[in-house]
């Protein structure tokens, strides 16, 4: 028998999270989404995002852990995200409310932008590492004496 929980959380953005995806906590998946929707009358924080865990176990999640939205690799799935590192507070009842962290969202400009960085480092890099392999072979090469 599961220790079955429902609990919110609010953000400005659900940058595609869709019910049914993970939620996960340390990278452990506790439960799934159960909804996503739009609440217009919050202003602030009008995505509402409702969670169903159902672990074997009794949870214990500080009710000062912080949700995030992540998604699996670059173009992968949007998954929830809950952040109890630095959480002390007392565990969550059912029907609690989570804080969230923004999401950096990256547009497509700034993500090729980025990944140019990334991959002309790597250039670089290795464009040294010829240059030094390539005055190290000239050290060891024996010279020729007539």
């Amino acid at each position: 028998m599961g220790h079955r929980m429902v609990v919110k959380a609010y953000f400005t953005n659900a940058m595609g999270l869709r019910a049914g995806a993970p939620v996960r906590f340390a990278a452990v998946d506790l439960g799934s989404v159960k909804s996503v929707r739009a609440k217009p009358e919050l202003k602030n924080l009008p995505v509402e995002v409702v969670m169903v865990f159902n672990p074997p176990y009794e949870l214990k999640i500080p009710n000062d852990s912080t949700v995030l939205l992540e998604t699996g690799g670059i173009l992968g799935e949007t998954f929830v995200d809950i952040d109890g590192a630095s959480a002390t507070g007392p565990p969550i009842g059912a029907n609690a409310v989570l804080k969230t962290k923004p999401t950096v969202q990256l547009t497509t400009e700034q993500f090729i932008e980025k990944r140019s960085e990334v991959l002309g480092k790597k250039n670089c890099d290795c464009d040294n590492k010829k240059d030094a392999a390539g005055a190290n072979a000239a050290k060891k090469s024996p010279s020729t004496n007539p």
